[in-house]
């Protein structure tokens, strides 16, 4: 700010220099040319007095040969410093003060020759082919008994401007002297008029910075002191209008920011005028100075484009379902335009909510797919206990050894449902995330040892042998003993089912405050396109050795849910005809 006032400063100095060497100027060429002009007439007025002079002269004396009005000249030249010519009625030099007369060329054709030859008195000022210099010439008629011509005064051009100069340069001295104390004046003035007007400068420059409370106080009751006085109250009111505007930008963006749909607004130009974080995070926008964009530059949907054109053609609400496709995932978006425009004036743009409804339908079709699936898992066993229920009925009660058979597949099929809702009302409570319950710290490799001793029937007459890797002198893990037995006799009872021979391993370590569960097995493998869809309710990777086996199909759902419910990451890394391996890493809870 300092620099534009010291800028300005020199601008307004500079104009008042300016104008004082224009007058400089001005005034030294009209004095030279008025000087000069003055002294030509005067040497004029002088010569024709001194010609007058010179003509009485020779009439009184009434000289007689040209001896007499060499000499005569020459004595005058002398005195008046100029130079003398007599001239002849036909134009031949009779005499000259500084030349030879037979030297000379004819006369009778200069024009101030030719004029006094008419009788007139005449001046001229040219270039003296004789002299080789330009002269000022006045030439007046002469008769006398001897002599009928003309009698020529003239001085050199040069001698006038050397008075001229001369004059000049106590002129111009004089305006120097006069213009270095106007400038000195005029930079004095400068500062004193700038002062006022770089404290204005200063104060604006500060309130453009956010500096408020700043005032101005110059005691001046001209212009500038009311244009101090008008620059208070403007920053009093400015002040106040900026408190009003934070407020409500502060209020407005944690509206915006609370909202989890994406809000963004266009101007008519289609450009970006205000968008919410949710915005960006709906459309995976990682740049972030997209206001004043074009929004056909930062997304690329055809039915955001639609949505937003026909609300701007139609001037309506518009709301609109479809997908956006991303680098990395498929997002089910729902599109909310509604026209942005004031009393009585056209539309000023378009206001976009975007909704991701992208977890909404996934879990839409997860219930869907689990009611599906439930009632399927129980349709199956319901049917077969109510065919031999029917069975039974119908006679078949009375064979002791079929009735037997039936009631042990009904018993079976019991059995089936009991552990198929058990298995529900357990993944509905993890779900749920409720407070767990008998809550503790426990040693891991204690409760790994329990799931291994209640499973442990299961391997008889089988070819599989558990095995056990613990890290000594683990930390406790703080957890329900309940959730995590659960989640490894899922596991390893999974693993049993599905390795003919070989082993089982159970490892376990500490690391970077994580507790790190690995479940191995030699089992048949699983092949990798089932893998990401493994953990999903009801999957089954072979649906008729799972039945087979007695499985719900809710067991490796359940793990993930107890995972995730401490807040952990599983894994799984499968080779087909090799075996599989569970990788589960829990953070530690102080």
């Amino acid at each position: 700010m300092k620099k534009e006032s010291d800028e300005m400063q020199k601008k307004l100095f500079g104009t008042y220099f300016i104008i004082i060497l224009f007058t400089l100027i001005v005034s030294v060429y009209f004095t030279w040319s008025k000087s000069y002009e003055f002294l030509t007439k005067q040497y004029e007025q002088q010569f024709i007095s001194q010609g007058n002079l010179i003509s009485e002269f020779f009439k009184a004396k009434d000289i007689d040969n040209y001896d007499e009005i060499q000499n005569f000249i020459n004595k005058y030249a002398a005195t008046m410093e100029a130079r003398i010519t007599i001239i002849d009625k036909s134009g031949l030099v009779i005499a000259d003060s500084d030349e030879a007369p037979l030297a000379m060329d004819n006369h009778a054709y200069r024009t101030e020759v030719k004029r006094a030859l008419n009788g007139e008195i005449a001046s001229s000022i040219r270039y003296s082919n004789t002299m080789g210099n330009y002269y000022s010439y006045t030439a007046l008629p002469l008769k006398t008994n001897f002599i009928d011509g003309v009698l020529r005064l003239s001085i050199p051009v040069n001698a006038i401007e050397k008075i001229t100069y001369e004059l000049i340069r106590y002129i111009i001295i004089s305006l120097i002297i006069c213009s270095a104390i106007a400038i000195l004046i005029a930079f004095l003035f400068t500062r004193i008029f700038m002062k006022p007007i770089n404290t204005l400068t200063k104060a604006v420059g500060e309130i453009s910075n956010g500096n408020y409370e700043k005032r101005i106080y110059i005691n001046q009751k001209d212009q500038i002191g009311k244009l101090a006085d008008a620059f208070n109250e403007m920053a009093v009111r400015l002040k106040l209008n900026m408190w009003k505007l934070t407020q409500r930008k502060t209020q407005l963006e944690a509206i915006l920011s609370s909202m989890n749909n994406g809000i963004v607004a266009v101007d008519d130009e289609f450009k970006i005028v205000f968008y919410n974080k949710a915005f960006n995070e709906v459309l995976s926008i990682t740049d972030e100075g997209i206001v004043g964009k074009s929004i056909y530059d930062i997304i690329r949907n055809t039915v955001l484009f639609n949505v937003l054109e026909k609300s701007i053609e139609n001037n309506e609400n518009i709301t609109e379902e479809g997908k956006l496709l991303l680098e990395n995932e498929e997002k089910i978006i729902r599109i909310y335009a509604n026209p942005i425009k004031l009393e009585k004036t056209k539309n000023l743009g378009i206001l976009l909510v975007i909704q991701d409804l992208t977890q909404i339908r996934k879990l839409e079709n997860i219930r869907r797919d689990f009611v599906s699936n439930v009632t399927h898992e129980l349709k199956t066993p319901l049917t077969s206990i109510r065919g031999f229920v029917d069975t039974l009925k119908n006679g078949a009660i009375n064979d002791e050894v079929v009735a037997k058979r039936f009631l042990d597949i009904i018993d079976i099929e019991s059995e089936r449902l009991y552990l198929l809702i058990q298995d529900i009302l357990s993944l509905s409570e993890i779900e749920s995330k409720q407070n767990e319950k008998n809550v503790g710290f426990y040693n891991l490799s204690e409760v790994i040892f329990e799931v291994v001793d209640l499973l442990k029937p299961k391997l008889k007459d089988s070819q599989l042998e558990i095995k056990v890797d613990i890290e000594n002198d683990m930390p406790e893990f703080k957890c329900n003993k309940d959730r995590i037995k659960q989640l490894l006799i899922n596991l390893v009872d999974n693993a049993i089912k599905y390795t003919e021979k070989g082993h089982i391993i159970i490892k376990t370590n500490y690391s970077n405050e994580h507790f790190i569960i690995e479940v191995e097995d030699t089992g048949i493998g699983i092949e990798k396109e089932h893998i990401p869809r493994l953990f999903e309710r009801f999957y089954r990777v072979d649906r008729g050795r799972s039945r087979k086996q007695g499985g719900t199909g809710l067991g490796l759902s359940i793990v993930k849910h107890i995972v995730e419910l401490y807040d952990g990451l599983i894994k799984v890394e499968s080779r087909v005809g090799e075996g599989t391996r569970f990788i589960i890493r829990l953070p530690e809870k102080k």
